[in-house]
């Protein structure tokens, strides 16, 4: 079928100016601190310095921009100048951005080549007129070659098999100045930055596009580049570092000392949060490295995103040590180390009894810290997207719009993000799901945020209660209880739309993305955990007699600006352990609060739960 745009290339032998390069990885910018935080474009950063490296590229091309950004697209369509190739790094947080601009480019250019890559790309994008030429997985040497491609004057070809790097000898786009520009140009601006000490990844779990794209032993980069670019930041206004390895702390020793450099680095520097992708088996090594980088970072991944053994085996995370949960908390225990665990509503072979269960035994093995809970995505890379597992499972879907939860109201929006969700299988009806979401609300918000935590746990500990079934009837109060069913029902109706229009509903004046519905309840659940804490100790009390000391431990084990701190309570049993015991508890701040409270901030950084010791014991 014929098209309006023209695909013929020009002839490029000819003396000329060098030919002008454009890369584009945009992102939402994240508003924290009250200050704009970008993300340096980290993956298109690596194509150009890797391909800078050779004289005949620096000779024929020049960057002219890095896109990192949304912008209003005809805005930014009047900064091109005469581009030669434009290249898209393309995720689900950019990808109809990136084909809105790439057809806009074509449309202004039609002699210009239009690359696509990035965990998104494959082969339909083929099929659009505006796109000429694919990437598959790693892209430097397949970026090499289309820029000696059509320095020779020949054509491009449509498509590039996945391909991995044999020597990750890629010069460091930090330390060679590929990013000095845009830093300049943005004075005012924080950033996040990524960073590399590995790639590859040896598990192919198949809700995942990273194993599909990377199945492959794992290849490192050399710890000297690993510090330079880390030390890059020192003295610039870097505030997050995002790790990009599938598994760090695989390679014991040697992460353990890339660890220390990072801790090193954010003492001398703004950084003050780091995101880490933590070896799938967690052992020693991983908590070595959590503590060293203590409040650095949130803690270990206890990612099981399923406790049912048939969904595990399904999705290929059967045989991995993370399973294991109890095992894992005590090693927290061990290295004074947090965790989160992250579960996914929505896999292969789950039930709607399956989903409450796993939720009990993670609280059953210890996990009182953090749990995070997620749609399960169809990642257009991963093996759960492929036809053959949709129609094995029953999977349907829905295509869900602004999913992702912390987008700055100053971004450019008008093009909305898509990415496609679960909305059902054979084994987990929509309304299923809606219950599961609510069933799993329930846990985050009332036993993990730590208003229901204390008595559930003295029913577990001391009563024999199992965390089951004393949720189980929480749950069916809350659609009954006169301060909380309207919110829980309103709450209801949104996940309900969600999953069958993809579309967010307004909720109490706010809107966030899918992902993170359940997050707009937080600021109710603190101003109401007075009546929480008198509707969870009637759920108790149905169950067993309550010791006065229980009630004031739960009223306590919540900060509260009136109550001054530490707080001593006495009870006749261990806590802890259920033993008859004469016992001595304080309740203290986990951290002094001297400004002004925050209760976000706070609620963050896990500062909203008090410290609850055991000071001594009188037999």
């Amino acid at each position: 079928m014929q098209t309006f745009y023209t695909k013929k290339l020009m002839d490029y032998r000819k003396p000329m100016a060098k030919k002008n390069v454009y890369l584009f990885q945009p992102q939402y910018a994240v508003e924290f601190r009250k200050e704009n935080t970008y993300y340096i474009p980290y993956s298109i950063g690596c194509l150009w310095s890797y391909v800078s490296q050779f004289n005949d590229i620096v000779e024929n091309f020049e960057l002219k921009d890095l896109i990192f950004r949304r912008e209003p697209p005809d805005q930014l369509i009047q900064r091109i100048q005469a581009p030669v190739v434009v290249g898209f790094s393309c995720y689900v947080w950019n990808e109809q951005y990136c084909l809105t601009m790439a057809e806009k480019i074509k449309t202004r250019w039609p002699d210009c080549v239009v690359l696509f890559g990035g965990a998104q790309a494959n082969s339909d994008y083929l099929s659009l007129p505006f796109v000429d030429s694919v990437i598959m997985a790693e892209g430097e040497e397949n970026f090499l070659d289309v820029l000696r491609t059509i320095n020779s004057g020949s054509a491009v070809s449509p498509f590039y098999q996945k391909q991995r790097l044999q020597h990750l000898d890629i010069p460091s786009p930090y330390t060679t100045g590929v990013f000095d520009k845009i830093l300049t140009e943005h004075p005012d601006a924080l950033w996040s930055m990524t960073f590399e000490t590995n790639r590859g990844c040896p598990y192919a779990c198949t809700f995942c596009d990273w194993g599909g794209v990377t199945y492959s032993k794992v290849k490192r980069f050399k710890i000297e580049k690993i510090k330079e670019e880390l030390e890059w930041c020192i003295g610039r206004p870097i505030s997050y570092l995002i790790c990009a390895d599938a598994n760090f702390g695989i390679f014991k020793e040697r992460d353990v000392e890339i660890a220390k450099i990072i801790r090193t680095v954010a003492d001398k520097s703004r950084v003050d949060s780091v995101n880490i992708n933590y070896a799938k088996n967690s052992t020693e090594v991983v908590f070595t490295i959590a503590n060293i980088l203590g409040n650095l970072s949130r803690g270990v991944t206890v990612s099981v995103q399923s406790m049912n053994n048939n969904t595990l085996e399904v999705i290929k995370r059967k045989n991995l040590d993370i399973n294991n949960v109890q095992h894992i908390m005590e090693l927290g225990e061990k290295y004074n180390a947090s965790t989160y665990t992250e579960v996914i509503l929505g896999l292969p072979l789950e039930t709607l009894d399956s989903w409450k269960q796993g939720f009990a035994d993670i609280l059953e093995m210890g996990q009182h810290n953090s749990i995070e809970m997620w749609f399960a995505q169809l990642l257009k890379n991963s093996e759960l997207a492929q036809p053959e597992s949709r129609k094995k499972y029953g999977i349907k879907s829905i295509i869900a719009k602004d999913y992702m939860p912390l987008y700055n109201s100053n971004d450019w929006r008008d093009i909305e993000e898509e990415i496609e969700i679960v909305s059902q299988t054979d084994t987990l009806s929509t309304q299923e799901m809606i219950e599961c979401y609510m069933y799993g609300w329930m846990i985050l918000h009332f036993h993990i945020s730590g208003y229901s935590q204390i008595y559930s746990k003295y029913c577990r500990i001391c009563k024999n209660i199992s965390y089951r079934k004393f949720y189980d009837k929480l749950f069916q109060r809350l659609h009954t209880d006169n301060y909380f069913s309207q919110h829980f029902l309103q709450l209801r109706e949104v996940v309900e739309h969600y999953l069958h229009t993809g579309e967010m509903l307004k909720f109490d004046n706010f809107t966030k993305g899918g992902h993170g519905i359940h997050s707009l309840s937080y600021g109710y659940m603190y101003t109401n955990k007075s009546h929480a804490y008198e509707l969870v100790k009637e759920v108790a009390k149905s169950f067993c007699q309550l010791d006065k000391g229980i009630e004031d431990i739960q009223h306590n084990f919540i900060y509260d600006s009136e109550q001054k701190f530490p707080i001593t309570i006495n009870l006749y049993f261990d806590l802890f352990t259920g033993v008859d015991k004469q016992c001595v508890y304080e309740i203290s701040l986990k951290e002094e609060i001297n400004d002004e409270f925050d209760f976000y901030r706070y609620r963050r950084h896990g500062l909203i739960k008090n410290k609850i010791s055991k000071k001594s014991i009188n037999h």
